[in-house]
C-alpha cells in the first residue's frame, strides 16, 4: 500500500496545483453570489464519505484536494472583496468629484455668459479700427442710426442725442459704470483740438456731434445696454452657502430700484483699486466714430470689469472689448455720402499728429461713476461717483 501511495499523493499535488489555478481564473466571477455556500463544501463532502464508507487513503486525499479549493477560493474572495470595496470608494470618490464639478461649472456659466474680453487685446482692435479706415473709409453698415439724434436745419443747427423718452425705449434702458475724464484735463484740451479739426475736414459731406468735455468718459461696464435692456435692478450674486441671488420686487417704483443698483454696485467694486489708463492712440473707425484708445497700465480696468461681471451675473451680456473714450460721431448727409480718398488721408494725418503728441500719457482713475443716460450716448443723466 505503501508503494502504491507515492504516485497517489504525487497525483494529488498536481492535482492541488491544477485545482487552485483554475479556481484562481474563475472563482472571482461567483464571489459575490456564492461566497456563503463555498464555506460549507468540505463539511457536506466529509459527511458523504462516511455515509458510502470511502478508505482513509482516499479521504485523506480528498481532503487535502478540498482543503486547497478552500484555500484558494477564500483568497479569491478575500481578493474580490478588497476590489469591490476599492471600486465602491472610487465610485464615491467620482460621485463626489462629479457633485463638486458641476457646482464649479453652475457657478462659472453664471457669469461666462457675460462677455468681458481682457484688456490686454484691446490694442489689436484699435489697429484693426485704423487700418479699416485707411482702407476702405467709413462702412454704412457699422454707422450710429440717425434716428437716435436731432439734426438741426435752418434755423437751427447741430446736431444733438434724442432723449430716451422720446425714442419710446425705457428710461433707465442705458445703464452704466464709467471712468470720467474730468480729472484727465491736459489730455481732454489736446483730443478737443482733434475733435475741431476732424469736423472741419468733413466740412459739409458728413454731420457731427461732439460731446462737452464733462461728458467724456471710458466705459467699463454696461449694467444695461440700449440694445439689450436689463430692467432695473439687475440680479446680483451673494456670496452664501446657497450660492443664491436677490434682487429687489419688480413692483418697487424706479427710483428704489436704481438707488439699490447704486448702492450695490459700490459694494462690488469696493476694494478694487485705482485704474491707470495709458493713451494708445487716436484714429477714426469705420463706424464714424473718433476714438481716443487707452491701455490699461496696471490692469485695473480688468479688475473692476471682472468684478462685476461675477457680482452683477443679471447684466448686459454684450461688454465692450476696448478701453475707448468716443469724442465725434459721423453722420452722412446723404446715403451716397462717403469720404473721398484725400479727406481720409487727411484724417489719418491729423490722427497721428494728435497720437504721437499724446502717446504715453497717463492719468489715474480713483473712482468711478454709476451713470443713467437720459439722451442717447450722453452721461447727462443720474450720476453718482463710486470710490476705488
Amino acid at each position: 500500500m505503501a508503494h502504491a501511495g507515492a504516485p497517489t499523493r504525487s497525483r494529488t499535488r498536481v492535482v492541488i496545483a491544477a485545482i487552485a489555478g483554475a479556481v484562481c481564473g474563475v472563482a472571482a466571477c461567483y464571489a459575490y453570489a456564492y461566497g456563503s455556500e463555498i464555506f460549507s463544501v468540505s463539511g457536506g463532502r466529509r459527511a458523504k464519505r462516511v455515509k458510502e464508507n470511502v478508505s482513509d487513503e482516499e479521504a485523506t486525499e480528498e481532503e487535502e484536494i478540498e482543503e486547497a479549493v478552500v484555500t484558494a477560493e477564500t483568497a479569491v474572495i478575500s481578493r474580490a472583496g478588497a476590489a469591490a470595496t476599492r471600486r465602491m470608494r472610487e465610485k464615491t470618490e467620482e460621485t463626489s468629484g462629479t457633485a463638486r464639478s458641476e457646482e464649479t461649472r453652475a457657478t462659472r456659466e453664471s457669469t461666462s455668459s457675460i462677455d468681458v474680453k481682457h484688456t490686454a487685446n484691446a490694442t489689436a482692435v484699435y489697429e484693426s479700427l485704423e487700418i479699416a479706415f485707411a482702407m476702405g473709409g467709413l462702412d454704412a453698415s457699422a454707422l450710429t442710426p440717425r434716428r437716435f439724434f436731432s439734426f438741426g436745419r435752418w434755423p437751427e443747427a447741430g446736431v444733438w442725442p434724442r432723449k430716451y423718452a422720446e425714442l419710446s425705449m425705457p428710461l433707465d434702458c442705458a445703464r452704466l459704470v464709467i471712468i470720467s475724464l474730468e480729472d484727465a484735463p491736459a489730455i481732454v484740451a489736446a483730443v478737443q483740438g482733434a475733435t475741431r479739426e476732424l469736423i472741419r475736414l468733413v466740412g459739409g459731406k458728413m454731420d457731427a456731434f461732439a460731446p462737452g468735455r464733462q461728458e467724456l468718459h471710458v466705459t467699463l461696464f454696461h449694467v444695461s445696454r440700449t440694445f439689450e435692456y436689463v430692467q432695473a435692478p439687475a440680479t446680483f450674486a451673494v456670496e452664501n452657502a446657497s450660492g443664491t441671488t436677490r434682487t429687489l420686487p419688480r413692483t418697487l417704483p424706479i427710483e428704489n430700484a436704481i438707488a439699490f443698483e447704486e448702492s450695490a454696485i459700490a459694494d462690488a467694486v469696493k476694494g478694487c483699486g485705482t485704474c491707470e489708463l495709458e493713451v494708445d492712440r487716436v484714429c477714426l473707425a469705420p463706424s464714424g466714430c473718433l476714438l481716443l484708445c487707452f491701455k490699461d497700465v496696471n490692469g485695473g480696468s480688468q479688475v473692476v470689469r471682472e468684478r462685476l461681471r461675477d457680482k452683477v451675473v443679471g447684466a448686459a451680456t454684450k461688454q465692450n472689448d476696448t478701453l475707448h473714450c468716443t469724442l465725434a460721431r459721423l453722420f452722412p448727409k446723404t446715403e451716397d455720402s462717403q469720404l473721398d480718398d484725400t479727406t481720409v488721408a487727411a484724417i489719418n494725418v491729423m490722427c497721428q499728429k494728435v497720437t504721437s503728441s499724446l502717446r504715453h500719457a497717463r492719468f489715474t482713475a480713483r473712482n468711478l461713476t454709476y451713470v443713467v443716460e437720459e439722451h442717447y450716448g450722453r452721461t447727462d443723466g443720474r450720476r453718482s461717483r463710486i470710490m476705488l
